[in-house]
């Protein structure tokens, strides 16, 4: 067996859309959101193997050496070092970052008693991953991502809390300073409730009056700045994630561009629907606009503050055809298959194969595949080449290593 099926696992969250994800399975919406589809071996959320109910991990280390083959064996070991999912979101996603692999273990060891004692709610860190990600638009998409330079916020935020800024940060001084950019989001984030509490009131007002600062695109598709804070204010009138829509860059992704998101990024996805492919690890350390744990020193500890510019992933098309989206990452590597012809040789990495749209023929020699919308299999690393013939979008994840 060179191929197999595996079942993805849904995950709902007030965030989610009610819709995409079941229409993307063929399943009837129930009304109820659904905001995340995993596919991979990652406990909180691990893919079975279709019709028998098996874990995908403990059918991968039954054959390891099949499944992974030898390079991936010695570096990794026999474990799947990335999680594809599917995200799908009506309303923006909490503030966030992932630490880097260093600051996983670190944060890992030092909560081992802490995790004996307290809810997987509470925890920081999951496991003891870093936590790289790229997300591809399926749809238009909206995020915020990395932290502008203070040159580009400091001006309009200036312009929206001239008494809060006056009172709190009269000593930034607008030059291109990150240790002037990580005092302003440090003092914002480690306000008193009695002075922050005035200075959101007259930043939302302020926002409201603003004329000149559209709410959405032209065309409707994204909220910009102002309509992101809105919105967000609407249900968390007391958090300082509300300036992040004016601290952070706020991409707008046409269908089929990507961004990649490295650890240690503060980062929120606002709106749209797209193909998620990460490290294995669900390290959260959040910054806001969220119901969940917020532990701002912990954030802190993590973060890079520094101000940059962030543009969509490069790709390159591939001597068999596919796009590959560029990524400077050892555990994960996403391609995209459009319509048409693709002949797979030189194999040596465990691969997912997942159909967004029509359907996709797989062929090893003999046997055929059909993955339908929505379906997503595993490819044993062992098998050195195959033939795919798609009519739609295919995704291939694997491990570059």
């Amino acid at each position: 067996m060179n191929i197999v099926k595996i079942q993805a696992q849904v995950k709902e969250y007030d965030w989610g859309n009610p819709s995409f994800i079941p229409t993307l399975l063929g399943q009837k919406p129930d009304g109820k959101p659904k905001a995340e589809l995993w596919m991979g071996t990652h406990p909180s959320g691990e893919s079975l193997i279709d019709g028998t109910g098996q874990k995908l991990s403990d059918f991968l280390l039954k054959d390891t050496m099949h499944w992974y083959g030898k390079d991936h064996l010695d570096w990794f070991g026999p474990e799947l070092p990335l999680l594809l999912k599917v995200l799908a979101i009506d309303r923006p996603l909490s503030i966030q970052c992932h630490p880097s692999e260093f600051q996983a273990r670190e944060g890992w060891e030092s909560e081992n008693s802490f995790r004996s004692r307290f809810p997987q709610e509470l925890w920081n860190y999951k496991d003891p991953n870093r936590k790289a990600e790229i997300i591809y638009a399926l749809t238009p998409l909206t995020a915020m991502c990395a932290f502008r330079p203070l040159e580009k916020s400091l001006p309009i935020l200036k312009s929206l809390i001239p008494v809060g800024f006056e009172k709190h940060f009269s000593e930034l001084d607008g030059q291109s300073s990150d240790e002037d950019l990580a005092l302003l989001f440090e003092t914002l984030y480690t306000m008193k409730k009695e002075d922050l509490v005035p200075l959101i009131e007259e930043y939302i007002k302020s926002l409201r009056e603003r004329e000149d600062l559209p709410f959405s695109s032209e065309d409707g598709l994204f909220l910009e700045s102002k309509g992101i804070a809105l919105t967000c204010y609407e249900m968390y009138p007391q958090d300082p994630g509300l300036f992040c829509p004016f601290l952070l860059n706020v991409k707008h992704l046409k269908e089929g561009e990507a961004l990649y998101l490295e650890p240690r990024t503060l980062h929120a996805y606002v709106q749209g629907n797209g193909v998620e492919l990460m490290s294995s690890s669900d390290n959260v350390l959040r910054g806001g606009l969220t119901n969940k744990k917020v532990d701002v020193h912990e954030l802190l500890k993590i973060l890079e503050i520094k101000g940059k510019e962030v543009e969509p992933v490069l790709t390159l098309t591939g001597s068999s055809g596919r796009k590959h989206l560029l990524t400077p990452t050892e555990e994960f590597h996403l391609m995209v298959c459009s319509s048409g012809s693709y002949k797979i040789t030189d194999r040596k990495s465990i691969e997912l194969l997942f159909c967004t749209e029509g359907k996709a023929s797989f062929t090893d020699g003999g046997d055929k595949v059909v993955i339908a919308k929505g379906e997503c299999y595993v490819v044993a690393a062992s098998l050195q080449e195959y033939q795919l013939e798609v009519e739609g979008n295919l995704f291939i994840a694997d491990v570059p290593r």
